[in-house]
């Protein structure tokens, strides 16, 4: 078993070197890169930090999914830097207050957010060095009058380009336990916290998740690279069994890009699911289940892997139909992520499978706390923040659950989210809200409790409402319906009394979980 990024990336690489790595969208051109451009590219990242003299210190990254970027992730960890993976979705304010926070002192920057750069010179006074990830950046309007002398604004592409790899090159001495990734929680409730993670505890997690995958078989990935579901399990994941992953390059064209790369397996959030679940149903019910699974995912879809928040096993059994297999796992950041999983040896609808064999696990008040060599060494910078995570030396996740006698984990809900009613009942509402949510005219829901009243905040699925030619009062009055018969199979202490109808959906993570503490009580 490996024990850094970088002998699994080389093992990889230097075993499939002929294997397509990458695919990704050019324009309307679809770009292949093979394991050996991929080794290459990384080697000449490599080369570039080290010209720059970027050797042990924090460097970000901020942009969409793009070969340019994991080249870039994986030399930075190789030349003995720390990696801070940052949400190009963030505002610049907040993406800057980041790059101050992480102690950053270089930036790769993706073109969508050139308006990052604009202002670094007065909010982020360490920041030396910044890296565009691609040849359509204005970089001669970057450097303008009012630009930062000290600060030099290069074209990672075109560096690149003029990079000869000599034959004495080497990375730099990899030390297993030292940090190399800082990442930041997604802060739906809360200031966000960095997570350090070592390249052991990535190694760990990416040896320990078992997939049954072979050489070349196509991954389409639509989660943002930033995010560790994606880039350990995806990404990292992916490069181990010699897979091709295949960038989707906006989640606009999720189904079209489905067609166009013909993923074997696939990783996704509940909400996703879920989503795609609705418009199957609008499909002729008539249609033979393989015909519409060619049509909709391109023919060869397998598996989902899903995670991040409770998905209702009914749709488990729904895509099962169309011959896709649904792997629920659970896990989290400062695990670098997964905790257990479902995979193809097993699989428990409503569970979130078996612990990983590198992972132990204990209830306190039925609160979940992790031991394991995937848990992270604490919170950057903030001390206060990791003695209160850890109890006794095991990571306190937060999240309620249970273990059944074979073993297989149950989620029941996120301890903050409990609600604690007047009466003195406790009420975890992903339970409720999971229930709800397979009504397709419920796009997203909410519950909250004040006293001894529940409230219903739901946001209905704009398509349905159209598709029904449904006015306000006519959807107000069938949701209603939804929640009188939701209460007729629920104790007293369960029911819904009150119906909050959303006119805009809720805010979200870039991993589309609804930030529940903008929720109004």
């Amino acid at each position: 078993m490996e024990e850094n990024i970088l002998e699994i990336v080389e093992k990889s690489c230097q075993i499939h070197r002929d294997v397509i790595a990458v695919k990704y969208l050019s324009h309307r051109d679809i770009v292949e890169k093979s394991y050996g451009d991929l080794w290459d590219d990384i080697r000449k990242t490599a080369i570039i930090l080290r010209n720059n003299g970027l050797c042990g210190t924090h460097i970000a990254l901020v942009g969409s999914s793009s070969y340019e970027w994991i080249c870039a992730y994986m030399a930075i960890l190789f030349m003995g830097n720390t990696a801070v993976p940052l949400d190009a979705n963030l505002s610049v304010s907040e993406l800057h207050e980041l790059l101050n926070r992480s102690g950053s002192t270089a930036l790769f920057c993706g073109a969508s957010r050139k308006d990052v750069i604009t202002e670094l010179t007065d909010d982020c006074p360490e920041m030396n060095i910044v890296f565009t990830m691609e040849k359509k950046v204005d970089i001669e309007h970057l450097e303008g009058e009012d630009s930062n002398p000290q600060l030099a604004i290069l074209s990672f592409e075109q560096l690149r380009s003029e990079i000869t790899i000599p034959a004495d090159f080497a990375f730099a001495d990899q030390d297993k336990d030292k940090m190399c990734t800082l990442m930041y929680t997604s802060g739906t409730t809360g200031k966000s916290k960095g997570v350090m993670l070592s390249q052991f505890n990535l190694a760990q997690n990416v040896e320990n998740v078992y997939v049954n995958l072979e050489p070349g078989v196509t991954i389409l990935s639509v989660l943002p690279i930033h995010h560790a579901f994606c880039l350990t399990m995806e990404w990292m994941k992916g490069i181990s069994l010699g897979a091709t992953i295949c960038i989707n390059d906006s989640l606009l064209h999720m189904l079209k890009n489905m067609k166009r790369f013909q993923p074997v397996g696939m990783l996704m959030v509940p909400l996703m699911v879920e989503t795609i679940y609705k418009k199957l149903k609008d499909v002729n019910p008539l249609l033979p289940k393989k015909l519409v699974a060619k049509e909709a995912f391109g023919g060869k879809l397998e598996y989902i892997f899903c995670g991040g928040a409770y998905l209702d096993p009914m749709y488990v059994t729904e895509f099962k139909k169309y011959g896709i297999d649904i792997l629920q796992g659970y896990g989290m950041t400062e695990c670098s992520p997964v905790i257990c999983s479902n995979n193809h040896r097993y699989n428990r609808p409503g569970s979130v499978g078996k612990l990983l064999d590198n992972c132990a696990v204990r209830f306190v008040d039925e609160e979940i706390q992790v031991k394991g060599t995937s848990v992270m060494s604490g919170y950057y910078d903030m001390p206060d923040e990791t003695a209160e995570a850890f109890q006794d030396g095991w990571l306190c996740t937060g999240d309620l659950g249970y273990l059944d006698s074979d073993g297989f984990m149950y989620i029941t809900g996120r301890k903050k989210n409990l609600i604690i009613l007047a009466n003195g009942e406790n009420i975890s509402p992903e339970e409720l809200e999971g229930k709800l949510s397979i009504e397709p005219l419920i796009s997203e829901i909410v519950i909250t409790g004040d006293g001894n009243h529940l409230t219903a905040h739901i946001y209905p699925d704009q398509d349905f409402v159209d598709k029904k030619h449904m006015d306000a009062a006519r959807t107000s009055e069938k949701l209603q319906k939804i929640i009188d018969t939701f209460n007729k199979n629920q104790p007293t202490y369960k029911r819904i009394s009150a119906l909050d109808i959303r006119k805009e959906p809720f805010e979200k993570s870039s991993t589309k979980k609804i930030k529940r503490n903008l929720v109004q009580q």
